[in-house]
């Protein structure tokens, strides 16, 4: 989608009218479900719809804040100029979430390597090893029978626990899927430790983004509000934001309106205000989202570099303590042989 963007554009800046640009990108557009929506596209373009018409009658399948884009390029007679603010947009919230999905992947890498050792050590290696710790003779030391009390009841019950971890996962996404679901999960997400604090600034960057990009096409300010407080992604912060929206139309100052959500920092709002009594709304709110994206990758490398050591040292305490009650009853049995 960002490279059709940057070909459109560039074909729009040559002078090429929409139809016959639409044209030249169909063909070279592999995407099935892409290609088919850019057909229906060019058809309402060609019976006289306008382009941002076009895009907004495929639904969920393209932004909502593409749209509106599109329609104040259109209203201004710069469709390309537009279209090229939105490629840098959607380049920043791109190159921020890249930052985010990177310094998560290690950890989850730890965690599922940690939650496969154990599967192997429940199914494979204790069953194998429990005849030969009953040979001993000895008394089996309490971690131990925890251990295999452990591995007895998950190699008994299998089905039944695959079943129950199928079936909240399945519950958990269809919960997600309703509107309760997603408020309480976004406010959920906010209040984890460590991590709330990023997801909070990740939001506040797609809103600022989102305003500053709407703002510099020509939309007013509270069509710009409604339609940044939907691009969010976050439940919470759209409700609220849309309570912002209500009073900046009744005459409210928007960092006052701001401010009373309690969602963006102090210095955030104070940058707004400055913007909004010069009349440089739109470059505080891009000075407000390079702020907050430097934030986000100071917040990530503090959290990386905290969560390492600790899941290292997590997963030493439960490999070393499995392998203890493993081995405790042999140390114990050698030691009795020796006295």
């Amino acid at each position: 989608f960002l490279l059709f963007n940057q070909e459109l554009a560039a074909l729009l800046k040559a002078g090429l009218p929409v139809l016959q640009s639409l044209d030249v990108l169909l063909e070279r557009r592999e995407n099935p479900a892409f290609a088919r929506a850019l057909q229906d596209i060019r058809e309402r373009v060609k019976s006289g719809e306008s382009l941002s018409d076009g895009f907004a009658a495929q639904g969920e399948m393209f932004p909502r804040l593409y749209g509106a884009t599109l329609a104040s390029g259109e209203r201004s007679g710069e469709l390309h100029s537009v279209l090229r603010r939105y490629i840098e947009f959607a380049k920043n919230l791109l190159a921020v979430k890249k930052k985010v999905v990177s310094a998560l992947v290690y950890p989850i890498i730890l965690i599922t390597l940690m939650v496969l050792l154990m599967t192997v050590v429940v199914f494979f290696i204790l069953p194998k090893f429990q005849d030969f710790l009953v040979e001993l003779g000895t008394e089996l030391p309490i971690p131990t029978k925890v251990l295999l009390g452990i591995a007895d009841f998950a190699i008994g019950y299998w089905q039944y626990i695959l079943i129950t971890v199928v079936g909240l996962f399945v519950g958990l996404s269809l919960w997600r899927q309703t509107e309760a679901g997603k408020l309480a999960l976004d406010r959920l997400s906010l209040r984890i430790p460590l991590v709330g604090g990023i997801m909070n600034d990740y939001a506040q960057n797609r809103f600022t983004r989102t305003l500053a990009t709407l703002l510099a096409g020509g939309i007013p300010l509270v069509n710009s509000l409604e339609t940044a407080a939907r691009a969010v992604g976050n439940r919470l912060y759209e409700s609220r934001l849309f309570r912002v929206a209500g009073r900046v139309r009744e005459g409210e100052a928007l960092w006052e309106s701001l401010e009373e959500t309690r969602l963006m920092s102090h210095i955030s709002v104070e940058m707004i205000k400055v913007g909004e009594a010069t009349g440089a709304l739109v470059e505080m709110l891009n000075d407000v989202s390079e702020f907050t994206e430097q934030e986000i990758e100071h917040k990530l490398q503090r959290l990386v570099s905290m969560i390492e050591p600790l899941l290292l040292v997590f997963m030493a305490v439960v490999v070393g303590g499995m392998l203890l009650a493993i081995y405790l009853p042999m140390i114990q049995a050698a030691g009795q042989s020796q006295f």
